[in-house]
């Protein structure tokens, strides 16, 4: 056991002598381009600090770049000076990171007035209503965590807080709800076409698409990468499957077994999680909850996207000679749009109407008993700032990670791969090991986003390398994936914790019993998705044969409780928090 004075030093140590073992590859700087992803993750495994991992990759960047001629003071104060400014700060002065950072933190404040007005809390009480045994009470569940799709930190509060109680009632264990609320907030969120993801990733991809010239924007990428988001689909599909089967292996059947058996929704002497999961989101006493008030700001910003892409991109030549020639309905259409609008101009402005409209319906929100209205335009406008300072770790992350590409760029870590490997990887093998590397990595250090920002400015150039365009879509896909599938595999994941706390679930017995079905989604994503696609067929194609085998899958080789009939309340002592 390294001693916690030591680790810091020990995992920088190692990231260099990895580094200096490397071959050359006929690059500047050698194995040492690959410094900045390697102390990065060294340091965030080691010590447990993402944001000083990440801190360390920008300045062991500025390191080897420092020019001959300074002395050891002169030197570190340049390489301070190059962090900070050459890194940090000139990708973060460009407007399109500043929209993008203003998309998420305005869209992150617009979730928390939604839940102070009641509308998410609406949304949850109108599905939780319509369970009326075990079975619904799942489905409910599920249903749900599709409803809430604009956060994944909310998806997991909202879902596991509100459903608990019904779980509780008719006997499903803390195990399934942790897994059903775990399992579909970060794959819905990351797929979803407005939420506080998204802002993220095509600002990464917008990074990505700039360096290489491709032409395409950020947003296009995204809607190109999502039919080749194996992972993030199956997981839904492996979850729809499980509630509406009622099958299950493993673990969780043992708890299901346990559950039913002796009506117990805790594993006798399980170490139940709870903590402060519900700050920022209570309502005051007195006004009714309603769906229609989070239906209708989340409405708007996904119409002020689609209409604003339009309008902002309307007068460009492209557009306008697509417009003649194509129907509305056509992909290419669209893909012309996205690819000559300001997307992060419009995203941003569609969140602030968005966040506007929270922000009325909060105010004019009444008691029922005396019409009193108990959200003041200080209370509504401080809940959206707590949500956005809330997040600010999320938002540190966001900006690290275009430093990150930086500092790759500034070393040549991605024409260092390509040297490596180019001409000894096979282009069909690329998906799939990026996949399968990303999931390590977020396994690892417990988080997507970070996994994301270090890996998707080193593997994509090296997949636009070796197979242009397509492979480059399919590469950005799988970083995307394959962070998601170790994030939810992770015990020190902050979603895999959360779930836990959320639905008061033992954290350990929901990272064991919801390993093996995370473990079986990846599988099939791994080889009927990203390796099949690469090699066989397209992605929808891909999507259609991974859906049948994870159908037949939890059909065939799960087992349902024996007894259950899915209808009704269960009898027997449940075992609470």
């Amino acid at each position: 056991m390294i001693p916690a004075y030591l680790r810091y030093p020990a995992a920088v140590a190692g990231a260099l002598l990895v580094g200096w073992v490397l071959p050359a590859g006929g690059t500047p700087h050698g194995g040492l381009s690959l410094l900045p992803p390697l102390l990065a993750i060294a340091v965030a495994i080691v010590t447990g600090r993402l944001v000083l991992g990440l801190v360390t990759a920008l300045l062991g960047a500025a390191l080897l770049v420092v020019p001959d001629g300074h002395g050891m003071f002169g030197g570190g104060v340049w390489i301070v000076q190059t962090a900070a400014i050459d890194f940090v700060w000139k990708p973060l002065s460009d407007s399109f990171q500043l929209y993008i950072l203003a998309f998420t933190a305005s869209l992150i404040g617009m979730v928390r007035v939604i839940s102070l007005a009641g509308g998410t809390r609406g949304i949850a009480e109108a599905l939780a209503r319509r369970a009326d045994g075990a079975t619904t009470a799942r489905r409910a569940t599920f249903l749900l965590g599709l409803a809430v799709f604009f956060d994944d930190y909310s998806n997991t509060i909202v879902v596991g807080t509100t459903m608990r109680p019904v779980c509780d009632r008719f006997l499903v264990p803390r195990e399934k709800l942790a897994y059903i609320v775990d399992s579909t907030a970060a794959p819905v969120a990351g797929v979803a076409l407005v939420s506080t993801w998204i802002g993220y990733e095509v600002g990464l991809f917008q990074d990505a698409m700039d360096h290489l010239a491709t032409g395409l924007s950020g947003y296009e990428l995204f809607f190109r990468a999502l039919t080749l988001r194996f992972y993030c689909w199956f997981a839904l599909v492996f979850v729809a499957a499980n509630v509406w089967f009622r099958r299950d292996f493993g673990p969780m059947l043992r708890a299901e077994q346990r559950a039913h058996d002796h009506g117990q929704v805790l594993r006798p002497g399980a170490q139940a999680m709870d903590g402060r999961e519900t700050d920022g989101l209570e309502m005051p006493e007195g006004i009714r909850p309603d769906w229609r008030w989070a239906a209708l700001p989340v409405w708007l910003v996904i119409t002020g996207v689609v209409v604003g892409m339009q309008l902002d991109a309307g007068s460009h030549p492209d557009v306008i000679s697509a417009r003649e020639q194509l129907s509305m309905w056509s992909q290419l259409y669209w893909s012309t749009v996205f690819s000559n609008a300001d997307g992060a101009k419009v995203m941003f402005l569609s969140a602030m109407v968005g966040t506007l409209t929270a922000l009325l319906i909060a105010v004019t929100r009444r008691r029922e008993a005396d019409g009193v209205r108990p959200i003041s335009l200080r209370l509504a406008c401080s809940t959206w700032l707590g949500g956005v300072t809330g997040f600010h770790r999320a938002l540190v992350i966001l900006v690290l990670a275009w430093a990150i590409k930086e500092a790759c760029s500034a070393v040549g870590t991605s024409d260092y791969l390509v040297a490596l490997l180019g001409s000894s990887l096979p282009p069909i093998w690329v998906p799939l090991l990026v996949f399968l590397l990303s999931a390590a990595v977020a396994f690892a250090i417990g988080t997507s986003w970070t996994t994301m920002a270090i890996l998707l400015p080193t593997t994509v150039p090296l997949a636009h390398e070796l197979g242009g365009l397509p492979l480059t879509v399919m590469t950005a896909a799988a970083v995307l994936d394959g962070s998601i599938f170790g994030d939810h595999c992770s015990p020190i994941s902050d979603t895999t914790v959360l779930s836990s706390v959320a639905a008061g679930c033992d954290h350990l017995d929901h990272v064991k019993t919801q390993i093996p079905y995370a473990v079986a989604t990846m599988a099939i994503a791994a080889t009927v998705g990203y390796l099949g696609t690469a090699s066989l067929y397209s992605g929808v194609v891909g999507l259609a044969l991974g859906t049948i085998c994870i159908v037949l899958l939890v059909r065939f080789a799960g087992q349902r409780v024996d007894g259950q009939t899915g209808h009704g309340a269960a009898s027997g002592s449940v075992t609470d928090a």
